[in-house]
């Protein structure tokens, strides 16, 4: 009994002593201990510089203004109007009272009261071009100083977000997807010439029209739409902001939600629309507005 008491008191000490080694191996750390507030990294491990999203500074040109032309430059000659004292609502959209009021400071400065402004007639009025800033994407930012949209597509009742280049089952997405209701306006964005359309669905479009700009070169695709305006046919000129059908779900989109599919190809070339739609769109004000 006496051996085994023995024994065990050396084990007890033997362990006490292999304890109090391991102890000292140990680093304490210094200083006071810190206090994490939500968010924070936990101790030792650093913050990640955050990358900042590089952007460019772009022009968008001005273009000539008429009857069913929309965005921010119709608000910029709706506000140059009220400071002229005339009554014009500040909507972003170009309808009869702005028209009214073009005419009367056309008539103010004799020139001929034709109601359209000019690119020219917007300048004497002091608009100048805004700036737009877009995100750099690879590199390189998307192009907004060429084929800049007079107006949106859309009348009202839209959303839409930067889908371009999304994985679609045949391919990446070539345009960008404008949600709206059925039988909702569609806008020509720009002046052109109706290059061919299809009232009867076929293929992935449905029923679409395909738009030439006035450069012959820019071109501009409408898809899945519900209907074609009535007497619109291949080789019409369209002016921008005139009705050119209306939102369905045609062709591919037969069995979704109800949209227009819009394109724009510079060149003949597909390019994202996206940055263009905002600076167009009257529901919205561009990134970076110049003198604002």
């Amino acid at each position: 009994m006496i051996g085994f008491t023995t024994a065990l008191g050396g084990l007890i000490a033997m362990l006490a002593v292999v304890g109090t080694a391991t102890a000292m191996e140990v680093e304490l750390p210094t200083g006071s201990p810190r206090n994490l507030a939500p968010g924070d990294a936990p101790a030792g491990v650093k913050d990640e510089p955050v990358e900042p999203t590089a952007t460019t500074v772009k022009l968008v040109p001005l273009r000539t203004l008429r009857m069913r032309s929309r965005g921010e430059y119709v608000r910029d000659l709706q506000k140059a109007l009220r400071k002229r004292r005339i009554l014009v609502r500040v909507d972003g959209t170009f309808g009869r009272g702005t028209r009214r009021g073009v005419r009367i400071v056309q008539k103010r400065k004799k020139l001929r009261a034709t109601g359209v402004a000019t690119v020219r007639f917007q300048r004497r009025l002091g608009i100048r071009p805004r700036k737009l800033t877009v995100p750099v994407s690879g590199g390189a930012a998307t192009p907004v100083t060429e084929g800049v949209f007079a107006a949106f597509p859309v009348a009202r009742g839209y959303s839409y977000s930067n889908d371009y280049g999304a994985p679609r089952s045949q391919g990446s997405h070539q345009g960008i997807d404008i949600i709206a209701p059925r039988g909702i306006p569609i806008y020509a964005v720009n002046d052109g010439v109706v290059d061919r359309l299809s009232r009867a669905e076929q293929g992935l479009g449905g029923r679409y029209v395909w738009q030439k700009g006035t450069d012959g070169t820019t071109e501009y695709y409408y898809a899945h739409m519900d209907s074609i305006a009535a007497g619109l046919d291949a080789g019409d000129r369209v002016s921008a902001g005139q009705v050119i059908g209306t939102v369905g779900n045609t062709g591919d989109a037969r069995f979704g939600v109800h949209h227009l599919h819009f394109e724009w190809r510079p060149k003949g070339r597909s390019s994202n629309p996206y940055p263009h739609l905002i600076a167009a769109d009257p529901t919205k004000s561009p990134p970076s507005a110049a003198g604002r």
